[in-house]
């Protein structure tokens, strides 16, 4: 089958072109309107059988509902039909996509675009070029697409057709603009009833009057804008800071490897953050761990290494591909089933890449080493290395605890205490344990103990601590230890 799609223009009769209204006027065949709320439908289809999906849009929840029905209902009128709709027919129809992608053939007869007269109305000037979208693919049903506009360019956003739309479209915005900026809601332009309202972003689903397919939104440019508070923003921010010449000279050093301990200090604060339960501390400092990423981006984007858009794109390529039960049809009975779902599709994923030489390749050198010897032993147990209950790893701590006793040089001392610390991360592991968040929680536990201490000895009126007889050190430790936990229980 074949759909036309005719495009009607902004709005004024006068502004259909000559091949729009032939094709309307062609005999034989059925014709669909958006909406019948178009100004001066009535005389331009007089004598035409027409419908509308007017209740479509009325009733339907998502765009994607619209885009189901109007495409069932146009691949099932015939061999060929024409829908008609409001601007030049292409910018702002993903019906289009919907309609080939069902096999009808489509041909748009374009018209003028609805920001035209927009821009006119509103007197902005856009000599440089405007950028134009439809409502819903900023706000309303369509805010899951995040697509974001440039707040240097002016920008018409059009369709503004409902309260809904415009309350979720101020939202989205407010994302790039500032709540203050000056926006103009333009209701008609070209046609007798044309009106503009001034108004700002915050107030622009407040008293904005009747709302339809002719009603847009004007948006000049920020004036001295600094891109803030969107990955796009981050991403001119960061290049910015690498561009040659005019960027930042210690940004402009930075190589992947000079980068290394501050990804690692990073990381480490941010689990500070979440430890301290410092909520804008976590926020700060994630941004902070944010800007690694996007340094390392943008050096190799620069290197032609791989471009920013790889990352984004392989990380969500992988979380759909790895979450079946949540993208696809797989079901899970609960997280051990994710667990070991997992597994199994990096295992497929490997199969097309050269084998493993080892079971313990790819567990990173750089892991701090209390929580590679915990993976290492975890690896190893997975091809069978390991002792059949706990005992066996108990009597190993305590042999190696043993021959550490024994170690008479530093080195026999260095050998064997690291033994003993691998089979003491072995058994975290085995105990179901994170061997350094263990740690950290007793190097916490400790430091506010021995703080406690060092205020008690205050208390006493002790100099120091260094020359203080032990049965005194011990009793001001069993002190501090129960101030410190009284508060913990109550």
């Amino acid at each position: 089958m074949r759909v036309w799609v005719v495009g009607l223009g902004p709005g004024p009769l006068d502004l259909i072109t000559p091949a729009a209204l032939a094709r309307l006027r062609t005999p034989g065949q059925r014709v669909f309107v958006r909406t019948r709320f178009f100004p001066g439908l009535a005389e331009l289809l007089e004598g035409i059988a027409f419908s509308s999906f007017d209740d479509v849009y009325e009733s339907a929840s998502t765009l994607d509902e619209v885009h189901s029905a109007i495409v069932s209902q146009l691949t099932s009128a015939g061999d060929e039909v024409v829908l008609t709709v409001p601007g030049d027919g292409v910018l702002g129809e993903a019906v289009l996509a919907h309609l080939r992608a069902a096999g009808a053939a489509v041909d748009v007869i374009p018209g003028v675009p609805l920001g035209t007269g927009a821009l006119a109305a509103a007197g902005l000037s856009a000599s440089d070029g405007a950028q134009l979208v439809e409502a819903t693919s900023l706000g309303g049903s369509g805010v899951e697409l995040q697509i974001e506009l440039n707040p240097r360019w002016p920008a018409v956003v059009t369709g503004v057709y409902s309260p809904r739309v415009a309350s979720d479209l101020k939202l989205t915005l407010q994302r790039v603009y500032p709540p203050d900026h000056a926006v103009a809601l333009v209701h008609h332009p070209g046609l007798e009833d044309a009106r503009v309202v001034a108004t700002s972003l915050l107030e622009l689903d407040r008293g904005s009057g009747e709302l339809d397919h002719l009603t847009h939104v004007v948006i000049p440019p920020v004036v001295g804008y600094v891109p803030n508070g969107s990955m796009h923003g981050l991403r001119a921010i960061v290049s910015r800071l690498r561009a040659p010449e005019i960027g930042c000279p210690w940004d402009l050093e930075q190589t992947h490897r000079t980068l290394i301990p501050y990804a690692i200090e990073e990381a480490y604060e941010v689990v500070d953050a979440i430890e301290s339960e410092d909520m804008p501390g976590l926020a700060d400092e994630l941004g902070d761990l944010l800007l690694q990423v996007a340094l390392h981006a943008e050096i190799a984007d620069q290197s032609d290494e791989f471009d920013w858009n790889d990352v984004v794109r392989a990380l969500s390529e992988k979380l759909v591909r790895r979450h079946p039960h949540v993208f696809g049809s797989v079901q899970v009975s609960g997280a051990s089933d994710v667990v070991r779902n997992w597994d199994q599709l990096k295992a497929a994923e490997r199969a097309s890449e050269p084998p493993r030489s080892s079971a313990l390749d790819g567990v990173p050198t750089s892991l701090p080493q209390l929580k590679r010897a915990s993976e290492l032993a975890r690896r190893a147990a997975k091809v069978g290395f390991d002792w059949p209950t706990r005992d066996g790893t108990l009597a190993k701590v305590r042999e190696e605890l043993a021959e550490l006793l024994e170690a008479s040089s530093v080195a026999e001392k260095r050998e064997e205490l690291g033994d003993l610390l691998y089979i003491l991360a072995k058994l975290a592991w085995q105990e179901g344990v994170d061997p350094e968040e263990s740690l950290r929680a007793a190097n916490a536990k400790f430091s506010e103990r021995f703080k406690a201490m060092e205020a008690i000895a205050q208390e006493r009126h002790w100099s120091t601590l260094t020359d203080r007889p032990l049965a005194d050190l011990e009793s001001a430790w069993q002190e501090a230890k129960a101030r410190v936990a009284a508060p913990k229980t109550a």
